[in-house]
């Protein structure tokens, strides 16, 4: 018996450990310009807290790779970051930031990511370890 209470509370603290106070909201104009090409789209979908919205990995003329946020929602939590990684687990990803806003942006990828191999956006907390939410780019 110890040992369930235990356990609950330890899932307890885990999921309550990822909430701060506040995120940013944003809603910046996603104008994909005609000479951008969308490579790939995703869903996000929700993993230990609720996040939603569409992403697109595009690549303008000049040959610059950036992450569309369209409807973006995620719950805050205390070190947020958003990872294009290989999976689910973050065991090989790139951290693109540790600014993670709700509504609609654009996220620059840094040149050189592997955008070939690196098809899940995460909403990472890197403090705690957790999944917020995914998205796999398709």
């Amino acid at each position: 018996m110890q040992k369930i209470l235990i356990f609950s509370f330890s899932l307890a603290l885990l999921f309550l450990a990822c909430k701060k106070d506040t995120i940013s909201n944003v809603d910046e104009p996603n104008v994909i310009s005609p000479t951008d090409s969308v490579l790939l789209t995703g869903a996000f979908v929700s993993n230990a807290h609720t996040t939603t919205g569409n992403v697109k990995l595009i690549q303008d003329k000049s040959g610059n790779k950036s992450l569309v946020f369209e409807n973006f929602k995620t719950d805050a939590g205390p070190d947020l970051h958003i990872y294009l990684s290989k999976d689910k687990s973050a065991s090989s990803f790139t951290d693109l930031t540790d600014k993670v806003n709700n509504g609609n942006y654009t996220l620059a990828i840094p040149s050189g990511t592997n955008t070939d191999s690196q098809k899940f956006v995460l909403i990472w907390c890197k403090q705690f370890s957790v999944l917020f939410g995914n998205a796999e780019l398709k």
